[in-house]
């Protein structure tokens, strides 16, 4: 294939993946934390770290199980019977539905 064969190829093959922001991923610490803010409630805490942001909510009986924040986009999770701790990475819809249940539950008390 002539050098002109693969720019060509390669012309004939880009695409805009744009969209591919909607799931989530590549944010700096201080976009996660802009995007983290628009959906948290006051009792969550929330504050830019190396890897992300930390979150943490010091609630009892909150509707979590261990693997919600063992999936991708979470860190260093911790859920006791006192609250949850983890560090967001992306902000995809995982985060942007652990949040918002989150949310929720607090509003429902």
């Amino acid at each position: 294939m002539s050098g002109r064969g693969l720019d060509h190829l390669i012309e004939q093959n880009e695409t805009d993946l744009g969209f591919l922001s909607a799931y989530g991923g590549g944010e700096t610490s201080e976009e996660l934390l802009s995007l983290i803010q628009q959906a948290v409630s006051e009792e969550m805490q929330i504050e830019v770290v190396d890897e992300g942001v930390s979150f943490v909510l010091h609630l009892p009986n909150l509707p979590l199980v261990a693997s919600d924040i063992e999936r991708r986009g979470f860190l260093n999770g911790k859920l006791t019977a006192e609250g949850v701790e983890v560090t967001i990475t992306d902000y995809g819809p995982e985060q942007r539905r652990f949040i918002e249940r989150l949310v929720e539950f607090i509003q429902s008390e």
